[in-house]
């Protein structure tokens, strides 16, 4: 049975495949296959609700993309709502259709409500009715309003001054005379001549006087020149001629085809179609009702807008309340009902097929690699009623033609998506294949027929060409599916996916059409009609071919391919110079080799990969591996690999080259286009690599080596372990373990307890292998530095790390079997650790065999440190006891002199024997304290009879007697001279001793001190007892006095305080002079002063005021006043006599001086 025998309906019939608002001749075909979704049928129930039951919205919002069925529902809902100017259509068929089509329970009750509103409607294409109008003009919008009004009405639409003239003379009811009139006078229908208005002025003025009476002089002119349309006054017209309408509910309808393709980005014309439908319901009351249609996505048919236009064009929405909004999701319903339907032979026989068949669905049909999944076939019946097309090609059509417009490939930009082309060219298919038996399929390729007339002739020249050039038919029809999935981002061209687009037949041998399908790739890529990145491949523009070429013809050098190689297999696929060894977690530093050369700097171990251009065998790559210390990896064989290679490195040099030069806009745009390719093929390189890596042979020493994990870095490593255990047989001898810098110290000093005994007993095997090293080379008579060492056990057949190869050095010096020296000074081994982490030093640092010594010296060495230093432990090893020896000498040499040094105490100065002893030892070389020390005995008696007893008195309780003896004899030095000769004698004596530091004469100096500081103590107090008895004994007599008794309080106040002030300075006096000469100057100044203030300070008493209180006299103490004239001796009574005369001629002077004397 031939194809075109299964389908319901000829497939050969008329479809018109772009519903237009003004077709009339198609309206019955248009009804009759209009297919009423259940998408469609829910919106329609949602607008029908609305409309019958009006509240106070009148918009209704149709939206979709190009083709979506937009057009073809406004046109209905025209129809279904009411009559439609100039179509001649029962609207009642179209309401009966749409009762006959739907399923739903709700929708026929409402369609019902809807005949029963008598209706107006106004259908047409904006664009159609905006000829002569300018969209630049802000009220272009009203105006084709207006121009469609006034048509239904009988006016002129395109001349809105003609139409107003015209709708004034139809409201005075001279219209019809007019027309008659001006028929007569111009010889032409008025039709034809308001057409012609300017020229046909005179004949309308004349017609117009005759029909209004009078003289009228430029009728149309002055209608012109005065014309001119608001929203409020169409609105009022509406309203008026609704009014007219013998039904009160009686509505006109306005359906806008495409109205945001004619606004676009224009917010006037956005705000006035909100107006123009606001106005309408204001005027109105809902008996006037706007149905517009709009794209979907404005970006796709007027280019980006601003956010603030995205915004006006949100509020114009938001005034249609109702909004429908359709999609392309059910084209293949559509399609299957209006076209693929099958009669029962039909369905017979594709049953049979599907039985055969529909197991293998699958694998015919879906699509793989990354690429977007599409629905296959559901059941038998989506098979049957598909057939014979393949579900996917619908909604991948789609997208093509959606990339191809956006791509603005198309003469007409915008061309559908949607059930319309999709129609054209599903139908255009079927026709091309009508004469093939059942079981052949549709291809993808073929839909390209459909869209070819409708394509810019620059953009398919490559098929043209192709079609001409090529004797390949598979090619051409690749090339044409490449072309419409170009521009489809969720679709992946891979030969696999591409063979499921030319799958044209049931039984079709699948991989005999793979095979192809590579090879007609391969033809066309040649040829530059196409390009491949990685595994997928792409369509050539002209332009895009013209650059493809001069890419393909860049220079490169082959070393720039092993660059580039070598840079993404170390740093994009193993990124790493060092590799970790399992066994004991030690990183191995490696070298790179590509094919034979070496990249970047090289170590003892490599790895070595091996590219697919390699020029030897297998075979020959394994035995040339031999002896090596290399890890080959060879790489998995790609063909690919290293040309897309070579293209990434020619599209950079081109790109990077083509950045200096003048390009157009076009090939501005295909370098950004390939410049992103190329970093996708490059992220693709890398995958491919590092898969081919995965799976690549690994070979050490001519033998292949086994890993199971297809991980690249894991395989490498695999074989690595085995590369490491291979060249450092050695390695063994560490156990298993690494060691740290921060062990180096616990090695160099075993005494410390930071090695454990196990952990000691580890180091033992391979720590001998160093000493033979250092010794074998000390027999050879060369010297050896740590750098040598570390160099030669890093190396193989050891492998050492650096860290464990210095704890091992330090664990020999540990062990006393070696020497570090640096600068000709041996290192002790707490300056070991140090040394041996400063790797700079390294190679100055130089290792000698210890030296052997005379044990019997040594132990005598010992014991005089043990005896000496009063320590318990001292270093085993003999180079580490001399230097622990001579270190301490000298600190003890430091102390005593620092000791000596200035001291106060006189014996001090004894220690200057055993400084002169310790100055001959101090400063000696290391092996000299256990070859030729001999003061041993000398030093150890100044110890004992010296240095011991001088640091024990310093440092213990001695030393605080004798400085409380100084102390005593220092403060107490006046008062001294108030006790008996002598008193001080043993105290001195004691302090002034040379041997006062031994033996007990530091207890009789404390029995002594104590006995001359009772003496002190008892003088003091008795002289300041006497003192303070004498004061206290002139405040009683003070407190007695009249003087004291008169005196204000105040005065009585400061006198006892002075007083006893004067007592509390005796009381803290401890020098019996000055406790004495206070007394003194108290009885002799103080006390005097005391008195005449009292005097000062006599209250004043009730007399005649006018009488001043006599001044009060100076009192001075008898003790000041002396007698002059006489002196010597009084030896006899006459002696007194002139002594008491002149006594009482300084008394009475003093008297006769206006002073008083206290006694």
């Amino acid at each position: 049975m031939q194809l075109d025998q299964i389908f319901a309906k000829d497939i050969q019939r008329p479809i018109e495949g772009v519903i237009k608002a003004d077709d009339a001749a198609h309206l019955g075909t248009e009804v009759d296959e209009y297919v009423l979704t259940n998408e469609a049928a829910k919106g329609l129930e949602i607008l029908l609700e609305e409309y019958t039951s009006y509240t106070n919205a009148n918009g209704v919002w149709i939206s979709g993309f190009f083709g979506s069925g937009k057009s073809h529902m406004l046109k209905m809902l025209a129809h279904l709502l009411g009559e439609v100017e100039g179509q001649d259509y029962p609207r009642q068929q179209v309401s009966s259709s749409f009762r006959a089509k739907t399923l739903d329970a709700f929708l026929p009750g409402l369609l019902d409500k809807a005949d029963r509103i008598p209706a107006k409607s106004l259908l047409f294409n904006i664009d159609q009715k905006a000829t002569l109008i300018s969209k630049d003009q802000t009220d272009a919008l009203l105006k084709v309003f207006v121009k469609v009004f006034d048509e239904a009405r009988g006016y002129y639409g395109n001349q809105g001054h003609v139409a107003r003239l015209e709708r004034d003379l139809d409201s005075r009811g001279q219209y019809q005379a007019f027309q008659q009139a001006f028929e007569r006078i111009a010889g032409i229908t008025w039709a034809q001549g308001r057409e012609q208005s300017a020229l046909e002025a005179p004949s309308i003025d004349r017609a117009f006087a005759e029909v209004n009476g009078g003289t009228a002089d430029g009728i149309i002119k002055q209608y012109s020149a005065s014309y001119a349309v608001s929203i409020e006054d169409f609105a009022e017209e509406v309203k008026a001629w609704l009014d007219k309408q013998t039904d009160s509910t009686f509505r006109l309808n306005f359906f806008v085809d495409e109205v945001g393709q004619f606004i676009g980005s224009d917010t006037k014309l956005m705000l006035n179609l909100q107006t123009i439908a606001e106005s309408l319901n204001t005027k109105c009351g809902g008996r006037a009702w706007v149905f517009v249609t709009s794209q979907e996505d404005m970006d796709k048919v007027i280019g980006d807008r601003t956010r603030q236009q995205g915004n006006d064009f949100s509020k114009i929405q938001a005034r249609f309340k109702t909004r429908l909004k359709l999609t392309s999701a059910d084209v293949e319903e559509v399609i299957r009902k209006r076209l693929l339907e099958k009669n029962d032979a039909g369905n017979g026989a594709l049953s049979v097929i599907y039985d055969e068949q529909h197991a293998n669905f699958k694998t015919l049909f879906d699509f793989v690699d990354g690429a977007k999944s599409y629905r296959n076939y559901a059941d038998e019946s989506h098979f049957v009623g598909t057939y014979p097309f393949v579900s996917y090609q619908f909604p991948l059509f789609q997208a093509a033609i959606e990339g191809i417009s956006d791509h603005n490939v198309f003469e007409g930009r915008n061309s559908s998506v949607g059930e319309r082309s999709m129609l054209g060219v599903v139908q255009q298919v079927a026709k091309d294949i009508g004469n093939v038996q059942v079981g052949q399929l549709a291809t993808f390729d073929a839909m390209f027929a459909g869209i070819r007339a409708s394509l810019k002739s620059a953009a398919q020249r490559s098929i043209d060409v192709a079609e001409r050039n090529l004797d390949n038919p598979l090619a051409i029809r690749l090339l044409k599916a490449l072309f419409l999935v170009k521009y489809v981002e969720s679709f992946q061209a891979t030969p696999r996916n591409l063979t499921v687009l030319m799958y044209d037949r049931f039984g079709l041998d699948l991989p005999a059409l793979s095979a192809q399908v590579k090879e007609a790739l391969g033809v066309l890529e040649a040829q530059t009609y196409i390009q491949r990145n990685g595994a997928t491949y792409e369509y050539l523009t002209n332009e895009e071919q013209v650059i493809e070429e001069e890419i393909k013809n860049v220079e490169i050098d082959s070393s720039e391919v092993s660059g580039r190689l070598f840079k993404i297999l170390s740093g994009d696929v193993i990124k790493t110079s060092k590799l970790r060894y399992a066994k004991n977690n030690q990183d191995f530093p490696f070298g790179f080799k590509l094919d034979d050369q070496a990249h970047g700097p090289q170590k003892e171990l490599a790895v070595h990969f091996i590219s697919p251009e390699y020029p030897y065998t297998p075979d020959e790559i394994r035995m040339h591996s031999a002896g090596k210390d290399e890890l080959r990896v060879i790489l998995e064989p790609d063909a690919r690999v290293l040309s897309d290679l070579r293209l990434l490195i020619k599209t950079e040099k081109y790109i990077k080259r083509k950045q200096g030069t003048s390009n157009s806009a076009v090939e501005g745009q295909i370098l950004q286009a390939r410049g992103a390719q190329n970093m996708e093929r490059e992220k693709d390189l890398i995958q491919r690599i590092k898969a081919s890596v995965g799976k690549s042979a690994l070979v050490i020493n001519a033998a292949e080596i086994a890993s199971s994990s297809q991980d690249a870095v894991v395989r490498v490593t695999d074989g690595f372990q085995d590369l490491i255990s291979r060249t450092y047989t050695q390695l063994k001898l560490l156990g298993g373990k690494t060691y740290t810098e921060q062990q180096i110290a616990g090695a160099a000093n075993p005494d410390s307890g930071l090695f454990g005994a196990g952990e000691a007993s580890a180091l033992f095997a391979p720590s001998e292998e160093v000493l033979s090293f250092v010794l074998r080379k000390e027999a050879l008579g060369e010297q050896v530095t740590v750098k040598t060492i570390v160099d030669s056990f890093t190396a193989k057949p050891y492998g050492w790390d650096l860290a464990s190869t210095e704890v091992l050095i330090a664990h020999l010096i540990g062990a006393s079997k070696i020497t570090l020296t640096i600068d000709s000074n041996v290192l002790k081994r707490s300056e070991v650790a140090l040394a041996l982490r400063n790797t700079a030093k390294h190679a100055h640092a130089v290792v000698s065999p210890q030296k052997t010594f005379d044990q019997r010296r040594v132990a005598a060495f010992r014991k005089f440190c043990t005896d000496f230093f009063d320590e318990g432990n001292t270093p085993n090893d003999p180079l580490e006891l001399a230097r622990h020896g001579s270190d301490k000498l000298k600190a003890k040499r430091d102390e005593l002199n620092a000791t000596a040094s200035g001291s106060k105490y006189r014996f001090v100065s004894q220690l200057s024997g055993p400084i002169d002893l310790l100055d001959q030892v101090v400063g000696r070389s290391d092996e000299w304290y256990v070859t030729d020390f001999d003061l041993g005995d000398e030093l150890l008696d100044a110890k004992e009879s010296t240095i011991d007893p001088i640091l024990a008195f310093l440092s213990g309780g001695q030393k605080a007697i004798y400085d409380d003896a100084v102390a005593l004899l220092t403060v107490h030095s006046s008062n001294l001279g108030y006790l008996p000769q002598g008193s001080d004698a043993t105290v001195r004596a004691a302090l002034d001793d040379a041997n006062a530091f031994r033996g007990n004469k530091m207890a009789q100096l404390k029995q002594a001190t104590d006995q001359l500081r009772a003496q002190l103590d008892a003088i003091v107090t008795t002289n300041r007892d006497d003192v303070v008895a004498e004061i206290e004994g002139r405040k009683d007599e003070i407190e007695h006095s009249s003087a004291y008794a008169s005196a204000t309080s105040d005065a009585q106040d400061g006198v006892l305080r002075r007083i006893e002030q004067a007592i509390a300075q005796v009381r803290n006096q401890d020098q019996v002079a000055l406790i004495r000469d206070t007394g003194s100057g108290f009885e002799e100044t103080i006390y005097p002063n005391l008195l005449d203030q009292l005097a000062a300070a006599q209250k004043t008493g009730g007399g005649d005021g006018d009488t001043p209180p006599p001044a009060p006299k100076q009192t001075v103490s008898i003790k000041t006043i002396s007698a002059s004239g006489v002196s010597g001796l009084l030896e006899n009574e006459a002696d007194v006599d002139g002594y008491l005369d002149a006594l009482r001629s300084a008394l009475v002077k003093t008297l006769n001086d206006g002073k008083r004397i206290s006694l």
